[in-house]
């Protein structure tokens, strides 16, 4: 009986905090969400600890220097650290709300935190509201949680006439003699939340804005009447200079549509005064949005994200932060209004929610993103991507002495086959349905014109590059000086340059067509080759280029020595550690970077002389190995993983990262 209470305590603790989250508060159609995981974070570093660190000292002094009050810890801020803090955002085709929910642990120690003789806040039972200056930001907060909400509004919205209409907003423009068009004020309501069926007075209760002080107009007959009495004491009706009158009359009309020389006409005077009119109404109607839009997350019922599968789908308790977007398409859609017509095209059709993932341990820090795809795009991809990197290439990287390298492998013929397909995809909403069988007939004579098998022979997908070190060298360039007579001539001169040693490789099975391409470079004097090895006749490379066939691999480098020793079978392999060949040959994208071993390698004066570079060297010295890869397509999504190592005689990856904060900042 007694495990059984236990049990029932345990799961009624878990929904309980469950339910104090504050993800219940963000609405189902939030187009992005960010996490900050207090928990996780303060696991890995105490408070304590925070407060005595590089990072928590300077946030501490400037944050009390700032507000002239004193902080000694974080907690003073009265901000629940334990408990996850939330950044959302909402779109709508008026505007876009950016929101922060942040929980409260001591709301008296928050209010400390915000208030001052400026900022003065209202208190209505315990939810206490904060205007922030010009109204264009809110905070709301109780004893438990702060939200706080800015506002934008599309400046496409208001540029169709039929809506800006709709609100009271006039369509201002500038001209000689401008015409202000007038429309009937309506209701003020964002589409976000509500939709009201007939108008409502534009009146709202709303914060005064600030106006820029003009000379206030009276009617537009009078405003009129003054212009033109204002026009003739101006502008004189004989000019005192002795211009011909086309001249006379072109300067006239000239000053009369802009200011000149500081004098400022009073039409101008007046679009101004109408644009600042203008501008304070749609702040005003931005802050009826936004209050209506903050009372609802605090108070009101509504669909919470927790709904949305491809969020929840998206989170790892084991994460410290997290980002979520709804679709990438409505990323494009967001920002489309601006590109006209065109941003009526599904460009990113296909292309589904994406996330993001920090992990911190004692071993590493990693982010991991993924992309969800359509159904029909996941399958092209994995026909695309089915492909493994060619095993002999792992034969040509020293883990030693390479500074790093980057890798990737796709199926050449499957790329050629899908890609009609994936364009037809992409770019077809672009062109219009009218365009369907024009983007058809292209895939198809596409598909006509190139023998995937063959290309695919050629260029089989794989490919590898190694950079191996890095060497100072005199490089010749051609600059040119000029003689009294300003004749041109040539000069050829040298310089020390810091150039990378690299090798590229790439697989071919068939290499005719790559043979005939080095007779013909050869036969042109493009190219030049001994004992099988090719080099690339250019003046102007600061690097000299060789290139050699051997085993069914493509090889680029700009070390003779290193070309010469793959042609011998003199290469130093079997140096490339097992983590290294794990990822070069279990991924279709990898990458690494080895900071150690570019410790010392680039010169002090490329890099700000001897002191910068002892910083610099310092740092590269307390890095681990920086990775890149790409996971298998599980399902419809794609994803890939970015980490970096932690040196020995670190506790875990946060705090080695205050570490490097710490000496960078020296």
């Amino acid at each position: 009986m007694k495990k059984i209470l236990i049990a029932i305590a345990l799961f009624l603790s878990f929904n309980l905090a469950k339910a104090q989250d504050l993800v219940k508060k963000i609405p189902a159609n939030a187009f992005t969400v960010a996490t900050i995981k207090g928990d996780n974070v303060f696991k890995l570093m105490f408070v304590k600890d925070f407060n005595e660190s590089f990072v928590g000292k300077k946030l501490l002094t400037e944050t009390s220097k700032s507000l002239d009050k004193s902080f000694t810890s974080i907690e003073d801020f009265g901000i629940n650290l334990e408990k996850n803090m939330y950044y959302f955002n909402q779109l709508s085709d008026s505007i876009t709300y950016n929101c922060f929910l942040i929980p409260i642990k001591d709301a008296t120690k928050f209010e400390n935190l915000i208030n001052n003789k400026e900022n003065k806040f209202t208190k209505e039972g315990d939810v206490r509201t904060m205007i922030l200056p010009d109204s264009t930001s809110i905070i709301k907060w109780n004893n438990n949680m702060m939200y706080f909400v800015t506002g934008s509004i599309s400046s496409s919205f208001f540029a169709d006439s039929v809506k800006s209409a709709r609100y009271g907003i006039k369509d201002i423009r500038f001209q000689n003699d401008p015409t202000l068009v007038d429309s009937a004020a309506v209701v003020a309501t964002d589409s976000t939340y509500v939709t009201t069926a007939e108008p409502m007075v534009e009146e709202v209760p709303a914060p005064p804005v600030v106006k820029a002080k003009a000379q206030k107009k009276s009617t537009a007959k009078k405003t009129t009447a003054k212009k033109k009495k204002a026009s003739k004491k101006k502008i004189p009706l004989k000019p005192q200079y002795h211009y011909d009158d086309v001249a006379v009359a072109t300067a006239d009309t000239a000053s009369a549509m802009t200011p000149v020389h500081g004098v400022v006409d009073e039409q101008y005077d007046a679009y101004q005064q109408e644009r600042l009119e203008q501008d304070a109404k749609k702040k005003r109607l931005a802050f009826t949005w936004m209050t209506s839009q903050a009372d609802q997350i605090f108070n009101g019922s509504y669909e919470s994200i927790e709904t949305n599968k491809s969020y929840t789908a998206s989170l790892d308790n084991k994460a410290i932060a997290e980002l979520w977007v709804s679709s990438l398409q409505d990323v494009y859609n967001a920002i489309s209004p601006e590109f006209g017509a065109y941003g009526k095209a599904g460009l990113m059709k296909g292309y589904g929610s994406l996330n993001a993932k920090l992990f911190m341990d004692d071993k590493s820090f990693r982010i991991s993103t993924g992309l969800e795809l359509a159904q029909e795009q996941a399958d092209a991809y994995k026909k695309i991507m089915n492909r493994k990197l060619n095993k002999n290439f792992l034969k040509y990287v020293n883990s030693e002495k390479a500074l790093g390298f980057m890798s990737y492998s796709i199926d050449t013929k499957a790329y050629l086959e899908e890609f009609p397909k994936l364009m037809k995809q992409t770019y077809g909403s672009f062109l219009g349905a009218r365009m369907d069988e024009e983007i058809d007939l292209g895939a198809e004579l596409l598909s006509l014109l190139l023998d995937e098998e063959a290309v695919s022979k050629v260029i089989k997908g794989d490919a590898l590059f190694v950079i191996n070190g890095l060497n100072t060298k005199d490089v010749t360039y051609t600059t040119y000086e000029y003689d009294d007579d300003y004749k041109q001539k040539e000069i050829v001169k040298t310089k020390k340059e810091t150039l990378p040693d690299f090798l590229f490789m790439f697989s071919s099975e068939d290499t005719r067509l790559i043979n005939k391409l080095i007779k013909y470079g050869v036969n042109k004097n493009y190219v030049s080759v001994e004992n099988n090895i090719y080099k690339i006749l250019e003046k102007k490379s600061p690097i000299d280029i060789y290139f050699m066939i051997k085993d069914g691999i493509v090889f680029f480098g700009n070390s003779l020595t290193e070309m010469q020793g793959i042609s011998n079978n003199q290469y130093n392999s079997n140096k490339l550690s097992k983590l290294h060949k794990q990822l070069l040959s279990k991924n279709n994208f990898s990458f690494l970077f080895n900071a150690k071993n570019l410790v010392g390698k680039v010169p002090d004066s490329e890099i700000g002389g001897e002191e910068t570079a002892k910083k610099f060297n310092s740092t590269l010295e307390k890095m681990g190995n920086v990775y890149m890869k790409s996971n298998p397509i599980k399902g419809r999504l794609v994803s890939a993983d970015i980490s970096a190592e932690i040196p020995n005689g670190h506790e875990n990856a946060l705090k080695y990262l205050f570490s490097l904060i710490e000496n960078a900042a020296k």
